[in-house]
């Protein structure tokens, strides 16, 4: 099962910036999403769809996302550090 992964245009730009391991960190988590969406966050909560939304935290990064199974698609909808706004 590989799902494709999107990444939202202010996510990708944040991903842009980041350097060094943390990139590393989080580009390889991204790539495991394709072979295994269902990969739990630290943390989950509903948005006002109902969907599950997934918080995965690497580093001092925080990634949010959530499977569209129905697509075979994952939406990564946020990347920001993970202790503020």
């Amino acid at each position: 099962m590989n799902y494709k992964v999107f990444l939202r245009l202010e996510a990708m730009e944040m991903l842009r910036k980041i350097r060094g391991v943390q990139k590393t960190r989080i580009s390889r988590f991204i790539d495991a999403l394709t072979v295994n969406p269902f990969l739990a966050g630290d943390f989950s909560e509903n948005d006002d769809a109902q969907r599950q939304i997934e918080i995965k935290v690497i580093g001092r990064y925080a990634i949010t996302y959530w499977a569209d199974h129905a697509v075979s698609e994952v939406k990564i909808i946020d990347i920001r550090m993970a202790d503020g706004p």
